[in-house]
């Protein structure tokens, strides 16, 4: 519907206002996968301009899916060794849990869903080669880690 008709006293035209520079920063974010090697990933200071640039991007995006796995499975880890240390806990005393397991987990889970969001985010740049290598970064660590410790139950896991 056109409502240029319409003159509204202390308003200019939508062409004047995208036209006009203003101070908020012009974010160019693709919306469709594409190959390229300029991108700012995650923070201003983290750009690429180069094929070495996003090679090293890919490479810090396969580590940080390491480190996300390698916390879930440390969470899954110590929950099993104090569950296996640990007596039967009967329905009424769930509650009284093992403060160690209720600091520190909680801590670890903070560090995993931030780094699985970053992942995320570094997957929303749409670059193919930083999607290609989240993905791949988190097969091989989650094959990795359930190659080495195939009796583990991935209850931390989750989906992220």
């Amino acid at each position: 519907m056109d409502h240029s008709h319409h003159h509204h006293k202390g308003t200019i035209g939508n062409t004047a206002v995208a036209n006009q520079p203003s101070d908020h920063m012009m974010m160019h974010h693709a919306m469709s996968f594409h190959f390229g090697t300029e991108e700012t990933i995650l923070f201003d200071f983290w750009k690429t301009e180069t094929a070495v640039g996003i090679a090293v991007s890919c490479f810090v995006t396969v580590l940080l899916a390491f480190l996300m796995e390698t916390i879930r499975f440390f969470r899954d880890y110590r929950k099993a060794q104090i569950q296996l240390h640990q007596a039967p806990i009967a329905p009424e005393d769930r509650l009284k849990r093992t403060p160690q397991l209720d600091l520190i987990d909680p801590l670890l889970q903070l560090f995993q869903l931030t780094i699985a969001y970053f992942l995320m985010l570094i997957f929303m740049t749409f670059n193919v080669y930083l999607c290609f290598f989240t993905v791949v970064g988190e097969i091989v660590a989650h094959l990795l880690y359930r190659t080495l410790y195939p009796n583990l139950n991935s209850s931390s896991a989750g989906h992220c």
